[in-house]
């Protein structure tokens, strides 16, 4: 019987950088989908489980923040690690309501996958 592969969604407004990411996870066996931005984040995780998500913080329409807090609301267990390149001063509302992280931008493909060990 084989498993089912692990499901993540990106969440970055840079696509190029949610592409290369995606690229480089199903290139590892995982199954990707990505949201560019924290509001259609939050329309995926209504319609779908992910095993983990990847959420940046400053993005358009809805940043990550607020979008982890929603995706929480209506799906408490999610695994949600938030990204980052700047510091972020409202990154703490996520991390003491449970986010994972934070992932500081660039970080290392050898960091990514390590991530991602502990999922399967």
């Amino acid at each position: 019987m084989t498993s089912k592969p692990v499901r993540i969604m990106i969440v970055d407004d840079d696509q190029d950088l949610a592409e290369s990411l995606a690229d480089l996870l199903q290139a590892h066996g995982y199954d990707v989908d990505i949201a560019k931005d924290g509001r259609d984040a939050l329309e995926q995780a209504r319609v779908r489980d992910f095993d983990i998500t990847l959420m940046d913080v400053r993005m358009p329409v809805m940043n990550g923040v607020d979008s982890f807090l929603a995706i929480r609301k209506i799906k408490p267990q999610a695994r949600i690690v938030m990204m980052t390149g700047f510091k972020e001063p409202i990154l703490e509302r996520a991390i003491s309501a449970g986010a994972e992280g934070p992932l500081h931008k660039p970080f290392s493909v050898d960091d990514l996958l390590k991530l991602f060990e502990t999922i399967h």
